[in-house]
């Protein structure tokens, strides 16, 4: 099935990064995972995404690329041409499972398969080895239109210019219809943030004790 681009719906929004010669880190990049948001809008209404949040660190700052960086092994067509890989994981009777998320497509109708790779642009106007440290903003659609009620997490891994990877980090779990969670809850929509994740988890862990 064809990979669907994520250019209009999914964003990297670099927040600041900070270079200090003194400190040392491997020259793997290395990601912690520091949380997830819903994006509602001014009415309320969900919007059908949300803002993933990681910090990194790497030792000799060579993260990101440029809009001409083309050639293999970043090219379109080559595995690397995405510098952040993310894997879609859906509960399925209580066990989140690794799977495509599928988009039917009027034009050929067909589905397609969306794809949550990114690349994000160089953090560093030099090449000149220096650590860095920072913070990472990724806006991505969780609304499923084929399946509006699941229960999902993310993995996700960057590589650095000379293909290094970094560690895997795992979102906690997410609910692609946080309204109807929220209006389960009985609690207001201010608290929409905090409720939701640990809404998310209960619904999937009762799925698996209804599933032995």
């Amino acid at each position: 099935m064809k990979s669907l681009k994520m250019t209009a719906l999914a964003f990297l929004a670099v927040l600041f990064a900070s270079c200090q010669s003194e400190v040392e880190y491997p020259v793997e990049p290395r990601i912690s995972y520091e949380g997830f948001t819903y994006l509602f809008y001014a009415d309320s209404t969900f919007s059908g995404e949300g803002i993933l949040s990681f910090s990194y660190t790497d030792g000799d700052g060579d993260l990101g690329l440029d809009d001409s960086d083309t050639l293999p092994p970043f090219g379109p067509n080559d595995t690397y041409y995405y510098n952040m890989i993310v894997d879609y994981m859906k509960c399925v009777n209580g066990e989140f499972v690794k799977m495509p998320l599928l988009s039917w497509n009027q034009q050929t109708q067909s589905y397609d398969t969306v794809s949550f790779n990114a690349r994000f642009h160089r953090l560093r106007d030099t090449d000149e080895p220096k650590a860095i440290s920072g913070m990472m903003d990724y806006t991505m659609p969780i609304q499923n239109p084929l399946s509006p009620n699941d229960t999902i997490k993310f993995e996700i891994h960057i590589l650095d210019r000379a293909l290094h990877e970094s560690n895997v980090i795992q979102t906690e779990a997410i609910i692609t219809n946080p309204i109807f969670h929220i209006q389960q809850s009985g609690l207001p929509r201010s608290a929409r943030n905090d409720v939701v994740p640990t809404t998310a988890l209960r619904h999937c862990e009762e799925a698996r004790r209804s599933n032995p």
